[in-house]
């Protein structure tokens, strides 16, 4: 399946090719948290927007989700004992300013950017609790968690001179105004867009 990927993309890649001159959109992968698929356009020389359609491995993130046992109501009077992720979605929309940095030699172009937007994300989880009353028997439901609230990041791109392709590394933090207001979280991720 990754090999028919991979094929499709080097298609869509000369497909799109059009003498090594960079374009002003871009589509590609984000490695990280979250993963996902990033769709990037430029609206001025050095002002872009994005979009980003992720996810992320159940595993990742487990504290958060532990921690945010206590607040739903459904789980007053029960003792936490384990949850499963089981799906997880994520949009973001962020507004980026972009600037070159000039490095000597340097073939292809590098540079900077910060900006900020808003994050959405949807999880399905399974809680598995106990009461705390008699006969204190495993419970397990599902919960739809949902966070949303301002991101802002800064990251650096590299974009090669004679090939359509960027890569890039990014920090990211969310201001989380739901469900857990005013919580703090972090975010990286590194990946790759072929431009158009």
């Amino acid at each position: 399946m990754k090999r028919k990927v991979w094929i499709a993309a080097a298609i869509i890649g000369l497909f799109l090719y059009n003498g090594a001159k960079a374009q002003d959109r871009s589509i590609g992968l984000r490695l990280g948290y979250p993963l996902g698929i990033t769709y990037k356009t430029y609206i001025q020389s050095n002002h872009a927007v994005e979009f980003l359609l992720g996810t992320a491995p159940s595993g990742w993130n487990s504290q958060y989700y532990e921690n945010s046992f206590d607040k739903y109501n459904d789980f007053d009077n029960s003792t936490y004992m384990s949850h499963h992720v089981k799906s997880t979605v994520y949009l973001q929309g962020r507004y980026i300013f972009q600037y070159g940095i000039p490095v000597d030699g340097m073939e292809g172009k590098l540079d900077w950017y910060w900006g900020g937007g808003a994050m959405l994300k949807f999880a399905s989880v399974q809680y598995q609790y106990k009461t705390n009353e008699p006969p204190n028997n495993p419970y397990f439901e599902t919960v739809t968690d949902v966070d949303f609230g301002p991101e802002f990041m800064a990251g650096m791109e590299y974009t090669f001179e004679d090939v359509p392709i960027t890569l890039f590394g990014e920090v990211s933090i969310l201001l989380e105004l739901a469900n857990r207001p005013l919580v703090i979280r972090g975010f990286t991720g590194v990946g790759g867009r072929l431009r158009f």
